[in-house]
């Protein structure tokens, strides 16, 4: 446990720092002055003052800022943040997030090509032999290409695995391509018993594997980075719609429990739930929440649409607000974390 919590740390730190240095880097193209760059929170362990910038390490490694003129206040300086256009500001605060995305399909590429090295293939969606016992035996043949699930497009195994998970074992429709042509046909998925006593789903046939190519692990790396992406959006709109609730969240308690659990799996699960963290993060940081990188956003187009800021002070306050939100929202989420702990 002791090494999945150092192993934590770096990984948030990493994902942090990534995170602000696409604020730093894009801040700095657009001539914003930035008046420190850190990283973790509290007292400071390390500093070295640059040209412009205070650079340091601080002794909390959790969060992290790159503190601009003129991000929270009006300042009349050349190098306000408050006083650039819309856009290069929109550009600025999304950098984060997208930073935490490229970091996401960074990781994910690595190990998409290692394993598909040390395997000596890569996974398709492609039928290399079909289950007799199998409903879609009676339509499915060697080659085919699976191409949809219930009308959602599959690209990668775990986009038919995804979709198969939702079906709770309905008739579900499938559309797959055969000789340049597609056909639709419907079939009731096989249920299967995995071993740790947990139940799924599948279609009943064996994936071909495909030879490895830079194309093939770059496919493969993408689509598995935009499956995180949409596994972030499925389980936003589970917690709107309800079918989750606030006790399903979790708090850095409950994901450096996660990471444990995960590390015992080895390191390529680890790593894989790493780059899951920094793509979550980077989808989160664009909610449009007070206090959020995409709080800030949705105040920008209000000024671009408008023609018009809304008043500082008025901003000030709101994701002062969200943020005390978010911290209560946090210690909820960690008690809940530590209740499930000592509850198991």
């Amino acid at each position: 446990m002791i090494l999945t919590i150092i192993g934590a740390i770096l990984i948030f730190s990493v994902i942090i720092f990534v995170h602000e240095l696409g604020h730093f880097l894009t801040a700095r193209l657009f001539g914003v002055t930035v008046h420190e760059f850190a990283i973790g929170m509290g007292p400071a362990l390390l500093k070295k003052q640059g040209k412009q910038t205070l650079y340091s390490v601080r002794a909390i490694p959790m969060g992290g800022y790159c503190k601009m003129e003129g991000e929270d206040e009006d300042s009349a300086e050349p190098g306000a943040f408050n006083r650039k256009k819309p856009v290069p500001r929109i550009v600025i605060l999304a950098a984060g997030a997208g930073m935490n995305l490229i970091l996401g399909f960074l990781i994910v590429l690595s190990l998409v090509a290692v394993t598909a090295v040390s395997d000596g293939g890569l996974p398709s969606v492609r039928v290399e032999n079909v289950n007799p016992q199998s409903s879609a035996a009676e339509f499915l043949q060697p080659g085919d290409k699976i191409t949809e699930i219930n009308g959602k497009t599959i690209h990668i195994r775990r986009d038919l695995s995804f979709e198969l998970s939702r079906t709770s074992g309905a008739e579900t429709s499938l559309t797959l391509e055969r000789d340049g042509e597609k056909i639709t046909k419907s079939f009731t998925p096989m249920e299967i018993t995995y071993e740790d006593g947990s139940t799924g789903y599948v279609v009943g046939f064996d994936i071909a594997i495909d030879p490895v190519t830079p194309w093939g692990i770059l496919h493969e790396a993408f689509f598995q980075t935009v499956w995180m992406v949409k596994l972030v959006f499925v389980s936003l709109g589970m917690l709107f719609s309800g079918q989750a609730g606030l006790n399903d969240l979790s708090g850095p308690v409950g994901v450096v429990h996660a990471m444990n659990t995960v590390a015992q799996s080895g390191w390529y699960d680890f790593l894989f739930f790493a780059a899951f963290l920094a793509v979550n993060i980077g989808i989160m940081n664009l909610l449009p929440l007070p206090a959020l990188d995409g709080g800030r956003i949705f105040f920008v187009l209000i000024e671009l649409i408008f023609r018009r800021p809304v008043p500082r002070d008025k901003e000030g306050w709101i994701h002062f607000a969200g943020f005390a939100l978010l911290i209560l929202l946090m210690l909820y989420a960690t008690w809940n974390d530590i209740l499930r702990i000592f509850t198991q």
